[in-house]
């Protein structure tokens, strides 16, 4: 192959390249702006939680199996979004 052609060919793969990332950065910028800066949080596990409340963990696998406290069901496994937790926390706290 003759030398120029593989510049050529080269600035091109670049010019390529070069565009695709711009249209990443793009619709990152898209994703963020649309998610209002809305990540997962990590689950807390039962253990997790009633060592932050200071409750028995039995206390805890009760109240959400009574869904007096937020939970999912992953599996067998109960977590515990922290978010949802506060909010629960405010509203029972809140005359």
């Amino acid at each position: 192959m003759d030398p120029l052609e593989a510049l050529s060919r080269i600035d091109k793969l670049e010019d390529a390249l070069l565009t695709g990332i711009q249209e990443l950065r793009s619709i990152r910028a898209e994703i963020q702006k649309n998610s209002n800066g809305a990540t997962l949080e990590p689950l807390l596990s039962a253990e997790e939680l009633a060592k932050i409340l200071g409750v028995d963990i039995g206390h805890i696998h009760a109240q959400a199996r009574s869904r007096k406290i937020p939970s999912v069901r992953i599996g067998k496994y109960r977590k515990f979004c922290p978010s949802q937790i506060k909010k629960w926390l405010d509203r029972k706290h809140t005359p």
